[in-house]
């Protein structure tokens, strides 16, 4: 095998094993406080510790991990202050998206905003994965690789932000129809509408979010009292 070949194999598998430990974390399958090893998620995966390594520090960089030395990893501590951030952050990187589709969207890429909004996305895990399809691929359209990369760190905190808790169920219908108003805004080419229709989309998104946080907080404070 070539240099160039092994180095691909290695960096996708680094992709798939960031991918799969996002999902553990938004499917709250890693427990918060928790101190897990690159060994153990390595054995998980079915993969060898180098990839698991790579995702781990891009994670870490993602501000979705804390490295924990000497002792391994756990799943980063999100604030008021935090939360407030990714809001604002959050909201700026998309506007700019909907704003550089309404001047370089092509047709063909509604068209393919239109494929991902055909998809079934009725259970928790289809529409995460439907909800982030779409906002990346809108960043891919757009020609915007920087902030595709600093959407996805973005997603991975809000992830982190309500992991394990139920989110989707509340937002489904909600979500798809909010979707689709920003598609038809971007197909009229309308800048302003795409504007306002991302923003009223994500801060929805986020509020359901820290809902589902609030909810999960007094849960388990019901938890030790009991």
């Amino acid at each position: 095998m070539s240099t160039n070949s092994s180095s691909t194999r290695e960096e996708n598998l680094s992709q798939q094993a960031y991918n799969t430990i996002r999902r553990a974390i938004r499917d709250g399958k890693i427990a918060r406080g928790q101190l897990f090893s690159e060994n153990t998620l390595a054995e998980s995966l079915g993969v060898s510790r180098t990839p698991v390594r790579e995702a781990l520090l891009n994670l870490y960089r993602d501000g979705v991990v804390d490295i924990v030395p000497k002792r391994g990893y756990r799943l980063a501590e999100l604030d008021e202050d935090a939360i407030s951030e990714i809001r604002l952050l959050r909201v700026a990187l998309e506007q700019v998206v909907v704003s550089r589709l309404c001047e370089v969207g092509t047709p063909e890429g509604i068209q393919e905003l239109r494929a991902i909004l055909a998809g079934k996305g009725r259970t928790h895990q289809d529409m995460f994965t439907n909800d982030e399809a779409f906002h990346i691929r809108m960043a891919e359209l757009a020609g915007l690789r920087q902030i595709r990369r600093e959407l996805l760190s973005v997603r991975g905190k809000m992830y982190l932000m309500a992991s394990g808790t139920r989110v989707t169920s509340l937002r489904n219908d909600d979500v798809m129809r909010e979707h689709a108003d920003i598609v038809n805004a971007l197909e009229r080419r309308d800048s302003e509408a795409a504007r306002r229709a991302i923003t009223e989309h994500v801060e929805r998104s986020i509020d359901a979010f820290v809902a589902a946080r609030e909810r999960l907080v007094e849960s388990q404070r019901i938890e030790r009292i009991l």
